[in-house]
């Protein structure tokens, strides 16, 4: 009995032209940030928050480092930096 094997099961589908879901939202995201805080706030305020939030989720989308998506890079970082990191030598 022959069965079909699926193949490339690491690739995400396209969905929205050249874009897969994930990294289309995390750009609507970014976008929206940017949108809202053009309307919202003053034209400093704005080049502030618009720069390093473009600049996060087009990193979120599409940047990866060593074949690892940068989300879990950054919620890895996270995670290092908010545990403690406190070691008690114990002599046995």
């Amino acid at each position: 009995m022959n069965f079909t094997v699926p193949q490339f099961i690491e690739v995400e589908s396209k969905i929205i032209g050249p874009l897969s879901l994930k990294q289309f939202l995390y750009l609507a995201g970014g976008a929206a940030i940017i949108f809202f805080t053009w309307y919202a706030f003053k034209f400093w305020f704005f080049v502030m928050v618009a720069i390093p939030t473009a600049v996060l989720s087009l990193c979120l989308a599409f940047l990866k480092i060593n074949g690892r998506p940068f989300a879990q890079i950054l919620m890895a970082f996270l995670g290092f930096v908010s545990k403690p990191r406190i070691y008690t030598w114990r002599k046995k």
